[in-house]
């Protein structure tokens, strides 16, 4: 994994009272190496508010045991060895892909935009 990454949880909700935006907030699980994959192309296009859009799947590998993974984190790439256009992107995490002897854990995600 040459590839680092930041892990946040959903940890509740903060309202601006001026606008009545609520945004949620985040408290971080992980900080440290990963790998971006897609480890099989699996794109959808559902209709969302009468426009379509794309869905792109894909693997973030993080380290076993690093932290405890759950659906609904969400995943930054804050530096990346090969591609300068993969840092910053975020991703959610949509499935957990567990496996005998893992030397890391295989997240299925899903880029946030």
């Amino acid at each position: 994994m040459v590839d680092a990454c930041t892990v946040k949880t959903v940890t509740g909700k903060s309202t601006n009272a001026s606008t009545g935006v609520v945004t949620p907030t985040y408290s971080t699980l992980y900080t440290g190496k990963c790998k971006v994959q897609t480890y099989e192309p699996h794109e959808r296009s559902p209709e969302v508010g009468g426009a379509s859009v794309t869905v792109q799947r894909y693997a973030v590998h993080v380290p076993a045991e690093a932290f405890v993974p759950d659906v609904g984190q969400m995943v930054t790439v804050t530096a990346c060895a090969l591609d300068a256009n993969l840092v910053g992107k975020r991703f959610r995490v949509v499935a957990l892909l567990h496996k005998t002897f893992a030397t890391a854990y295989r997240l299925g995600v899903e880029e946030v935009v």
